[in-house]
């Protein structure tokens, strides 16, 4: 019998993973992929063939495998800083950024001088929001290997979601300057300069990442939004959809949809849309699960529904319209929400429950996110109830009221919450309302409260308020109000007092465009700006207003 020859002719372990290596660096992930698998076939112990065959796999998208391999790895040699490398990358690309993380920082730990384990922590960090934390990384990884590309994107984003907006643009131009063609600096460097207000340059840098990669969809989103703020919502829907066509799934272009349309007035498409707020990056982290079934409108007889306040108190406050009807048609309605909003509501037949009070002890046969009832209950603008207001002030906190000065009292508040991700935008700098003051018989008041409180040498109500019930009684005794896009405005509308108020012309949804009124209450009064950031035209309008008014 003749011996069996076949083993001799296979190619030593090591001949297959510089072939595979080789593939690899050519791109062809698949053959890569392949030759390390037969090097593993006849040497299972080939960590180093291991390593690389994660890497292909994660090439392919295939994570799963990808995953299965570098865990191997890892628990036979915990500490292969190279195994925790392609996990973290693994993981980040799954969408795990936590868990991406944790693995990048074990590989820095094992290896503080490899560059990647420093720039994919910088990377992580960075998708997991943690801005500060992806600076210090990427400057980390900047040492190690300076001007690279990788790591100068994420240090250059990093500063951008920092709101440092001048050093992030200034590092975009250097990245660019090096790798013009890098498609997402070119997007993330708009982003820098609609920050800035520079939208045609911002529009002509997403023209130019387009053109590098048609198929980015961050850059079609962003294009969107940019739009949207122009006022061009035909324009912005169509670039929604290219980035919605490209993925599906992506929450961003789903969400900048929903808002082009709901300022185009389709409340139907515009709602449906908004249910991605629960999937995008930076929200989804509020959607906890809540105790009961999710409500979709089912039959209420006999059932308890919890209806969860969220994102800011003038959003609860707007959307309380629609607590009276619920309670009518449920046995119980429970609103949990902020305690300093609990004044308010104390008028309705509902329970109050703080948003963050433990709810072991509470089971709901249903509950809802307070965003979501538009949507469920299908509100358009011809049917929104109660526009002419629902709230009421407390009788004896207006009582205990004094006001100073004449008639009329205008009440001002000139910044919302800094930490608002429109707020650079929405709140006004410092010095805007100088030329109302030149208005003679006004006693203006501020209503101003927060690290921008006393900008202004005018009678500060401050110090009155200590809840929203106390800011409702203020409110009521004014004669107008003049305040930017906060929840005074909206707290002023649901009482029904007169309210002017100044918007961005990046305004939220809910104002629509071109129009100085508002179906959602009836007592406001909208001015708009004509360009971005310039409240010039927005604040002479409301003074017009004022002098015509006897």
């Amino acid at each position: 019998m003749e011996p069996d020859c076949v083993a001799a002719t296979l190619p030593e372990p090591a001949e297959l993973l510089r072939a595979g290596n080789s593939a690899y660096r050519q791109g062809d992930y698949a053959e890569a992929a392949k030759l390390f698998s037969i090097a593993l076939d006849i040497h299972p112990d080939y960590r180093g063939a291991r390593i690389n065959l994660a890497n292909a796999l994660w090439s392919l998208g295939d994570y799963a495998a990808a995953a299965w391999q570098a865990e191997t790895v890892r628990g036979a040699d915990p500490a292969s800083a190279e195994a925790w490398i392609i996990t973290g990358a693994i993981r980040l690309d799954s969408g795990d950024a936590g868990g991406a993380a944790d693995a990048y920082a074990e590989a820095a730990r094992l290896r503080p001088g490899v560059f990647a384990a420093q720039a994919g922590l910088a990377a992580a960090r960075l998708a997991a929001g943690q801005n500060e934390a992806a600076e210090r990384a990427a400057q980390a990884a900047l040492a190690l290997e300076p001007g690279n590309d990788h790591a100068l994107f994420t240090l250059a984003s990093a500063k951008l979601g920092l709101r440092q907006t001048a050093p992030a643009l200034d590092a975009f131009d250097r990245l660019i300057a090096a790798a013009p063609r890098h498609a997402r600096a070119r997007h993330n460097r708009a982003n820098a300069l609609i920050d800035l207000g520079r939208l045609d340059e911002a529009k002509a840098g997403l023209h130019a990442s387009l053109a590098l990669d048609p198929r980015l969809k961050e850059a079609w989103a962003t294009l969107g939004y940019l739009l949207t703020i122009e006022g061009d919502l035909q324009d912005a829907l169509a670039a929604c959809d290219q980035a919605v066509a490209l993925d599906a799934d992506f929450a961003p272009g789903q969400w900048n949809r929903g808002v082009a349309l709901l300022l185009n007035g389709d409340f139907a498409g515009g709602f449906a849309a908004y249910e991605w707020r629960k999937r995008h990056r930076l929200f989804r982290h509020h959607f906890t699960a809540m105790p009961g079934a999710a409500w979709q409108g089912e039959n209420l007889q006999g059932k308890h529904l919890l209806v969860r306040a969220e994102q800011g108190f003038g959003d609860t406050i707007m959307l309380a319209r629609f607590l009276p009807q619920l309670a009518s048609r449920a046995a119980k309605l429970t609103l949990c929400c902020a305690p300093c909003l609990f004044p308010l509501f104390r008028g309705f037949d509902i329970e109050l429950r703080d948003l963050n009070a433990p709810a072991a002890d509470f089971s709901p046969d249903y509950s809802v996110d307070q965003m979501s009832l538009p949507h469920i209950l299908k509100i358009t603008e011809a049917n929104i109830p109660m526009a002419a207001g629902y709230l009421q002030a407390d009788p004896k906190r207006i009582a205990a009221l004094t006001l100073p000065g004449a008639k009329p009292r205008i009440g001002l508040v000139w910044a919302g919450n800094p930490g608002h991700d429109n707020d650079h935008h929405r709140s006004l700098p410092v010095g805007a309302l100088a030329p109302l003051f030149a208005l003679g018989g006004v006693s203006f008041i501020s209503l101003q409260i927060g690290a921008r409180q006393g900008e202004y040498a005018i009678h500060d109500g401050a110090p009155l308020i200590r809840d929203y019930g106390d800011t409702a009684a203020l409110l009521s005794q004014l004669d107008a109000v003049i305040t930017v896009d906060t929840s005074v405005a909206h707290l002023a509308g649901a009482l029904g007092v007169p309210c002017h108020v100044l918007l961005s012309s990046a305004c939220d949804w809910r104002w629509r465009l071109g129009r100085n009124d508002t179906a959602w209450y009836d007592s406001l009064a909208l001015h708009r700006q004509v360009t971005l950031d310039d409240w010039a035209a927005p604040i002479a309008s409301v003074i017009a207003h004022i002098q015509q008014v006897p």
